[in-house]
């Protein structure tokens, strides 16, 4: 789940607690006075009742109270009946109205009122006063508030989830900003900034983010400055010291010491590890010029089948000596693509190179190609395979990256591990040709790098 819902869920769900909370205290509040109003509303009957029996006694008009009575009974449901009983002196009469049934259940409320010029003549009121009636309406009167607050409660709440989705999305769109800024800089694209004019901890948060990537530019452009520096300027002197132990060689060759065959091998190591530096500098030269977007392809049509053969003859001797199988099964009859001749004879180079450290002996190393089309567009499949140790697939992704190896380069290989800088730069000189380049490997069977090249377009028949 995303901050972006977890905020609104949880903002949401306190603004539901917080109006739900509010709802049953507004209810209970109003039934508390819901009861305190009725048990007012049955004083007020009685103290009316009173009120009017004084007048119908002064105005001897008997009717007049029991028509008020009857009418207050149709006002409150719960004033059940009424008994009325008139005493003037040794006569007397009563009347009754409502339910007399439920005499006995509903509890009586007595009144007696005499008249005060004639203490003989007064009239007695029972008033039924049903308590259940008066519970019914009090739960009637909550029922009807409860659904009002539930319908409110219910479009509160989606309009509370809208604005909590709408104010959630405002807060967590720098922090999504900033992680695609973060991948982009894990790709090594750097130097991006993300605009965010707010100055809370947010703004903050972005303003460091800033000043982190235009550092991590500087220290980048530093870094491949120092590195193309120090490159240029140690080609100049190896290639001096390969100069003057070629001419030591001549001299050697020439001498009659003794010693000097063993010399001469002592020089062959070194002349050995002047090109295994002259050829580091150079892939770090080729990978200075990929990072800066100067590697460049010269693209003519090329045909494929000679410079894999061309390669697969130069690593023959060496395959030989490691009791390795080296062989090129691309069709003779492969149309020509179009690339750059030495640029894909460096990707041969390397991929064969690969596949020599890591097949044993016994072993077996294959080119091999298949055409395709996609796109309108005629490609030729190259795949440089080997039944050698092969990797986890987990390494897989490492091996394009810069100074980024294989696990298996940890253990035993045949000649120098390498630096991790050439299938990046085959890949870039892939991508340079218009084509893609990938792996497949199953640790113990085998690994088989393939990548894609365009076929030339055929010239136009002669009119």
């Amino acid at each position: 789940m995303t901050i972006r819902t977890k905020l609104a869920v949880g903002v949401n769900v306190v603004l539901m607690a917080a109006m739900a909370a509010l709802g049953w205290s507004v209810i209970a509040v109003q039934g508390s006075y819901k009861r305190e109003d009725l048990a007012r509303a049955a004083s007020v009957i009685e103290n009316s009742v009173r009120r009017v029996a004084l007048d119908t006694l002064l105005q001897r008009d008997d009717l007049q109270l029991v028509s008020y009575v009857n009418f207050l009974k149709g006002q409150y449901p719960a004033l059940t009946y009424a008994r009325f009983h008139w005493q003037t002196g040794q006569r007397s009469h009563d009347v009754d109205i409502g339910d007399l049934t439920r005499a006995g259940v509903v509890r009586e409320k007595p009144l007696q009122v005499s008249d005060p010029t004639d203490p003989t003549h007064l009239v007695q009121v029972r008033l039924g006063i049903d308590e259940a009636a008066i519970e019914r309406e009090v739960d009637a009167s909550q029922q009807r508030l409860e659904r009002i607050i539930l319908e409110v409660w219910a479009l509160a709440s989606l309009a509370g989830l809208l604005l909590s989705f709408l104010l959630a999305r405002g807060w967590t769109r720098p922090l999504a900003r900033l992680g695609a800024m973060a991948e982009t800089i894990g790709r090594g694209q750097l130097g991006g900034r993300l605009e965010w004019n707010s100055h809370d901890e947010i703004g903050v948060l972005v303003g460091a983010f800033n000043g982190m990537s235009t550092r991590l530019e500087e220290l980048e452009d530093a870094k491949k400055q120092f590195v193309s520096s120090v490159s240029h300027e140690l080609r100049s002197p190896l290639g001096a010291i390969a100069s003057f132990i070629h001419l030591v060689e001549e001299q050697l060759r020439s001498s009659l010491d003794p010693k000097a065959p063993q010399s001469l091998s002592y020089l062959e190591r070194v002349e050995g590890n002047i090109r295994r530096l002259e050829s580091f500098i150079s892939d770090i030269l080729d990978a200075a010029k990929i990072e800066r977007g100067k590697l460049e392809c010269v693209l003519k049509p090329v045909g494929l089948q000679d410079v894999a053969a061309d390669v697969a003859g130069f690593f023959g001797p060496r395959a030989a000596e490691q009791g390795v199988t080296l062989s090129s099964a691309m069709p003779p009859d492969l149309p020509r693509i179009d690339g750059d001749a030495e640029r894909l004879r460096q990707v041969f180079v390397n991929l064969v190179s690969n596949s020599l450290k890591f097949t044993p002996k016994g072993g077996r190393i294959w080119i091999s190609a298949e055409q395709f089309r996609e796109g309108g567009r005629r490609w030729v499949e190259v795949a440089v395979r080997d039944n050698g140790r092969g990797m986890e697939s987990q390494d897989l992704d490492r091996l394009f990256k810069l100074f980024s190896q294989g696990r298996n380069v940890s253990e035993r290989v045949v000649g120098s591990k390498g630096t991790g800088l050439g299938l990046y730069i085959c890949r870039s000189i892939i991508k340079q040709h218009g084509g893609q380049m990938g792996v497949t490997s199953t640790p113990g069977k085998g690994t088989a790098v393939s990548f894609t090249l365009r076929l030339a377009e055929a010239p136009p028949a002669a009119a």
